[in-house]
């Protein structure tokens, strides 16, 4: 895997209440002998299946941030990775490359501002774009999208931090850019993610990893939006589409890992062991690459709660 991923791949908690009732009325539903319910229309639902985690990432590759809610809009969940730092040439920087970037946590404000802070760093900075002034041209992968600066003072701040040049960026709403591939439909949109608007991993998949390594692999390494539980270790890799609470998504397709996984998530070391990566070539490989987690794509929008049930066809 090169530093760079390819397009259309993503490579990193509170109990609500869930709208049960939505999923039963929508399904006539039967419990098998495996205990898994199955709908008329092919869906199916483990007993006791439910979403774990929401996490947004507001910077592209900064860190997550974790919610008991959130709202599911056309780029994914609301914030996730609409600010994003470019170099001079306005080309996107990662962790992939810069893993100091995993420690920068980045706090949505009103109109495209941002709150900055960084352990061992400058005092935390607030800044914001001039929106009377003309967004800028920045490219993420081989998207080009119109984005508005942030200003000097956040471009110091993370060029310090960083060791070079650079600048933030925010996409606002007038910026559409379209997701790409072969589940996607027109006016289909993301943000500066890599290719689709939502990461969706489970826990079983997780331990699956984890089982035999001699330090248990944190979520946080492969950054999802959506963390689910009550289904079997890789069984998203069969499903079509996906159904939270009231809220339906189509599965574009398993996540291509790449070596921004085997960075520690809170401080962008690499872990000399080559995990999680080492494993999942072991349990996951693909003609693509190593996977983990699909993509998904919404359906309909609204909003998420750890603890809506889930259900797969």
């Amino acid at each position: 895997m090169t530093d760079k991923a390819q397009p259309g791949h993503r490579a990193s908690e509170g109990l609500g209440s869930a709208d049960r009732s939505l999923v039963t009325t929508a399904f006539t539903l039967r419990f098998n002998a495996s205990h898994e319910q199955v709908g008329a229309e092919g869906d199916a639902v483990r007993s006791g299946a439910a979403l774990r985690q929401l996490v947004t990432y507001p910077l592209k590759s900064g860190a997550g941030i974790g919610a008991a809610h959130a709202e599911l809009t056309r780029r994914g969940l609301r914030d996730d990775r609409r600010w994003m730092v470019v170099d001079a040439q306005g080309e996107f920087l990662t962790a992939r490359r810069i893993g100091r970037l995993l420690s920068v946590r980045a706090e949505p404000l009103e109109g495209g501002a941002l709150r900055l802070s960084a352990p061992d760093h400058l005092s935390p900075l607030v800044a914001s774009p001039d929106l009377d002034r003309a967004p800028i041209q920045v490219t993420v992968w081989k998207d080009r999208c119109a984005a508005h600066d942030l200003g000097d003072a956040s471009a110091d701040w993370m060029s310090r931090l960083l060791g070079q040049p650079c600048r933030v960026v925010w996409m606002p709403e007038a910026t559409q850019r379209a997701v790409s591939g072969s589940q996607a439909h027109s006016g289909d949109i993301v943000s500066f993610a890599d290719g689709f608007p939502i990461l969706l991993t489970t826990e079983e998949s997780l331990r699956a990893v984890s089982d035999g390594l001699a330090e248990p692999v944190p979520m946080a390494c492969f950054r999802p939006n959506i963390v689910i539980a009550g289904y079997e270790a890789f069984a998203e890799r069969s499903w079509s589409s996906v159904r939270i609470g009231a809220l339906e998504f189509d599965v574009a397709g398993p996540c291509v890992r790449c070596q921004m996984t085997v960075r520690h998530p809170a401080t962008g070391a690499r872990r000399p062991d080559g995990q999680p990566l080492a494993r999942l070539a072991e349990l996951q490989a693909t003609r693509e690459g190593v996977v983990f987690g699909v993509n998904l794509i919404p359906r309909q929008l609204g909003t998420l709660r750890v603890g809506d049930p889930v259900l797969v066809s």
